[in-house]
């Protein structure tokens, strides 16, 4: 019983390490996103911009496709599976799997959303949204 006395107060006697926090990334979470046609470009704008902030955690485009895929749900969800079991290079090119998206869920880009992302974001290329 004295050695446990000992060992708490021990224990006690060590200092505290302060809490280290990770870095909380400013954009909201993005939504999911479940395949309706309306929804994409809000989906692919939220998920840039969360990714775009945090580049230190998607550092590479398999990262950025997959955390996409965790946003998915329903028929969007569905869509992706025959693509993950075939094990298909787009899952490696983010801007192929942006562009196999649109396709598949029927975004016709407009000029003003282009323009605005363009503003918004500075950098960004025609081929990034």
């Amino acid at each position: 019983m004295d050695g446990r006395v000992q060992l708490i107060k021990a224990l006690l006697a060590l200092p505290i390490r302060p809490q280290t926090r990770r870095w909380r990334n400013p954009i909201p979470f993005p939504e999911t996103f479940d395949g309706d046609t309306d929804r994409l470009p809000e989906f692919i704008v939220q998920t840039g911009a969360y990714m775009l902030v945090d580049e230190n955690l998607f550092t590479n485009d398999a990262l950025k496709v997959t955390f996409l895929i965790t946003r998915m749900t329903g028929p969007a969800l569905q869509w992706v599976i025959p693509y993950i079991r075939k094990q298909s290079p787009l899952l490696n090119d983010y801007r192929g799997f942006l562009a196999e998206m649109k396709r598949v869920f029927g975004w016709v880009e407009d000029e003003g959303f282009l323009a605005e992302m363009k503003r918004v974001f500075g950098w960004v290329e025609d081929e990034d949204f």
